[in-house]
């Protein structure tokens, strides 16, 4: 294929993309919102349509347990070395980037447990209940801007993808490089070698412990965040439909205007319920990543102005745009939940409520009333999880950062 024709088709790629909203003719389902239900279906399991257990997913689901148990040894090897070098102060930079590895490890477990263990149904009831409240219709979708979230959301998630897989491979491939250039044999972190003297046979093994357990950390991280970004971002899209919705409510030339201001007052009830179901889900999450984020954050930017290695440099800056990232993300969707819920308050004052009796007048205060508080997640009821969080764990981290450079001087 010629230049001009590759050129010119991707010109109508793109062309296509960002065309009007108005002449789409397709309909957007709820499972076009989780793209994390594809990375879940790699280790077989699902969200949607129940609980499913085929013969497929059973094999899926044993490679996923292996290689859960192998990301398990992972960390318990690094344990074990942060133990042995702890206190030592010509290691103390490794221990800090062991300690560093070690907070990812324990996040991802953590995070394992709530899923599979104690909340895997009760999301997948949120996500049933979000299906019936769903806006399916093609002409409610084009009004409502339906598709403009799902398009926000999908590039979200690719450039999500793309942070977190491109550090990936460069942790894969940072020691290929070490070896290639300076003759030197690493791992991809810290780790404690039983038997030293035959640390050049277990090499292989334990290169593959630690490159298995990295990709599953990356892998389950993606997958975990998009899974609650997406609940929240189709949440704070019913939220903004509801505001539109009863934006446009006329009751001067509407007879059934009242019905309409109860029908979507059901509606954002049923909506605060799935958030406050959310909230108490994702609560100790939130906190666990945050905060882990935090930490990781911290020793990321302390490793970096260390007197390190030029690999590891490369390593940690190739790193730290996917800690910000990660953390970004679920405070921009929480702050955009809080945004949302508030904007039903704002729909219901820009009706044109002054144009009916008493009655419908008396329904629209209450309305204002009832959405004026915003609804939230918060982290353990620690912190309300938005914005303003992710300009305060940047300064904690960078507070942290201090505190932990004052007890080191190489």
């Amino acid at each position: 294929m010629k230049l001009s024709e590759r050129l010119r088709i991707f010109a109508t790629r793109i062309k296509l993309y960002f065309v009007s909203d108005q002449v789409r003719n397709f309909v957007l389902f709820l499972e076009d919102f989780f793209p994390s239900e594809k990375i879940f279906g790699v280790f077989g399991f699902t969200f949607f349509n129940g609980l499913q257990n085929t013969t497929n997913q059973q094999r899926q689901k044993q490679l996923f347990w292996i290689i859960l148990a192998i990301t398990l040894l992972s960390t318990i090897l690094a344990v074990i070395n942060f133990v042995h070098i702890f206190g030592d102060h010509e290691k103390f930079v490794e221990a800090i980037e062991t300690f560093c590895w070690i907070s990812g490890y324990i996040q991802i477990l953590l995070l394992i447990y709530f899923l599979y263990y104690r909340k895997r149904e009760p999301i997948m009831k949120i996500i049933e209940r979000l299906e019936q409240n769903f806006t399916q219709s093609n002409h409610e979708q084009l009004q409502f801007g339906v598709i403009k979230h799902h398009r926000k959301l999908k590039l979200i998630f690719k450039f999500y993808l793309f942070v977190f897989f491109w550090a990936w491979l460069h942790l894969n491939y940072m020691p290929l490089l070490q070896f290639l250039y300076d003759h030197e044999v690493k791992l991809l972190h810290p780790l404690w070698f039983p038997l030293y003297p035959l640390q050049p046979l277990l090499y292989p093994i334990f290169f593959f412990i630690q490159s298995c357990s990295i990709c599953f950390a990356v892998t389950v991280q993606v997958a975990m965040d998009t899974l609650f970004c997406s609940i929240i971002c189709v949440i704070s899209l019913e939220f903004d439909v509801l505001a539109q919705k009863l934006s446009k409510i006329d009751p001067e030339n509407d007879e059934n205007a009242e019905k309409k201001l109860q029908k979507i007052i059901d509606g954002y009830n049923k909506l605060t319920d799935i958030a406050n179901e959310l909230e108490k889900i994702i609560s100790l999450l939130s906190f666990v990543h945050i905060f882990a984020g935090i930490f990781m954050l911290c020793t990321c930017v302390f490793l970096l102005f260390s007197p390190i290695s030029f690999y590891l440099m490369l390593k940690f800056t190739i790193g730290l745009p996917a800690l910000l990232f990660q953390i970004f993300t679920l405070c921009f969707y929480g702050e955009q939940l809080q945004n949302s819920s508030m904007r039903v308050a704002d729909g219901a004052y820009n009706c044109n409520w002054y144009g009916k009796n008493l009655k419908f007048r008396k329904m629209i205060l209450l309305t204002m009333l009832r959405t004026q508080k915003p609804q939230k997640l918060t982290g353990m009821k620690f912190m309300d999880v938005g914005m303003p969080v992710y300009y305060w764990s940047l300064q904690t981290a960078h507070s942290y950062y201090s505190v932990l450079s004052g007890f080191y001087a190489p």
